[in-house]
């Protein structure tokens, strides 16, 4: 046996008891990354490009403008079409939304073709597990409730949201009113003003505080 097949057997049997997200991730070659589907999203205007394999395994990414996406090659030169209004990257989609009432039949290859060539995988922003004890969430300091608002979105509502192309930031908490940006396909999603915001604000009263009031600026 080859001294590389008994390290390769080695580092197997070392790690075969750890929990699947404790192991070394291989890396993905650029080059096998895949776009396999489209997915329609609610909002008309967003549709989601799904890739082959797992592209950003915490966080996202979106890019609204030109200048925004300086360093990225696949959104810089989706932001060369006039009609493509933003680009938002998680899990293993990307997704597109477009300005006005631009038509996908005209939009849909070019896009694909764009991401089928240029997609990559991006690096992990590395973030933690919040864990935050709420029983007494009035009496947190200013940074702690913005930490536990981020733990509801973390575990409640974002990856919902992702299911459909879409995400949601944390602005601001100003007194009881709790200020969110929503990102993709969120973005000028018809439902995002009124059922979305109205599900946000009651898991957010119910794992947090009732007093508490959602506002999407």
């Amino acid at each position: 046996m080859k001294i590389s097949e008994v390290m390769a057997r080695q580092a197997e049997q070392k790690h075969a008891g750890k929990p699947l997200e404790d192991r070394p991730r291989k890396p993905v070659d650029r080059k096998a990354l895949k776009v396999i589907r489209t997915r329609e999203t609610p909002n008309p205007r967003a549709l989601q490009f799904v890739v082959n394999a797992e592209i950003l395994e915490h966080g996202y990414r979106s890019f609204t403008s030109k200048e925004d996406s300086a360093g990225d090659a696949m959104a810089t030169a989706l932001m060369d079409f006039k009609e493509i209004k933003t680009v938002y990257v998680m899990k293993n989609f990307v997704t597109v939304t477009m300005e006005g009432l631009s038509d996908w039949n005209h939009l849909k290859t070019p896009v694909w073709n764009i991401i089928d060539e240029k997609v990559h995988v991006y690096p992990s922003e590395g973030q933690e597990k919040i864990d935050i004890d709420v029983s007494d969430f009035h009496g947190l300091p200013q940074d702690k409730k913005l930490e536990a608002i981020e733990m509801v979105l973390d575990r409640s509502i974002r990856f919902q949201l992702s299911q459909d192309g879409g995400g949601v930031d944390l602005k601001d908490l100003q007194g009881n009113e709790v200020q969110i940006h929503y990102q993709g396909a969120c973005g000028n999603c018809p439902s995002s003003e009124t059922g979305t915001l109205q599900h946000i604000e009651r898991l957010i009263k119910q794992q947090l505080d009732s007093d508490l009031t959602v506002k999407s600026v």
